[in-house]
């Protein structure tokens, strides 16, 4: 979170699936600024814990990403999260044609091999200014697998700069 905010007090800030709100705990904990922030979640439950936590300038918004991102005018400077790993074939109908849509838009190729965690790169690329930044928890299939091709593509066009960063250890569950 610190290197996305990098000592900005005005940035318009996504937490594109925010669960319990991991993310937002740690802007109220470390006392980041920002202008604002907005925590979208699907989950019921998830999005009312999230909603729970005291941060000034924060909208929890309990909805579907993919329809969130086809929705929105708004633009943002940060996304940072942990997007959801789920397949498409475990994807509710409306989710699979809301995330064709993002494909589609970023003219892309959606397929039945697609990860959730894919669209949700794809789509807050799309919601960010011209200079803003994207730093999100990815599986390291990005780098191998064939169905992430055309995302490596798309990234190393749409970004002036990628950083990664690995870990030796497991550092989720």
């Amino acid at each position: 979170m610190k290197w996305g905010i990098n000592g900005s007090s005005d940035y318009e800030i996504l937490e594109p699936s925010c669960g319990d709100g991991v993310f937002l705990e740690q802007l109220r904990e470390n006392n980041h600024k920002f202008k604002s922030v907005t925590a979208i979640e699907f989950d019921d439950v998830e999005a009312e814990k999230a909603e729970k936590i005291k941060l000034n300038n924060k909208d929890v918004i309990n909805t579907d990403f993919h329809l969130y991102c086809n929705e929105t005018t708004q633009r943002f400077d940060l996304v940072v999260g942990n997007p959801p790993y789920i397949r498409y074939q475990y994807f509710q109908e409306e989710q699979q044609n809301e995330a064709i849509k993002v494909f589609n838009r970023a003219k892309l190729k959606y397929s039945k091999l697609t990860n959730a965690w894919v669209s949700f790169v794809v789509g807050s690329s799309l919601l960010l200014k011209e200079k803003g930044k994207i730093g999100f928890v990815i599986p390291a299939e990005l780098l191998q697998v064939s169905y992430a091709q055309q995302l490596r593509e798309f990234l190393a066009h749409f970004y002036n700069k990628i950083n990664i960063i690995s870990f030796e250890k497991v550092g989720f569950p």
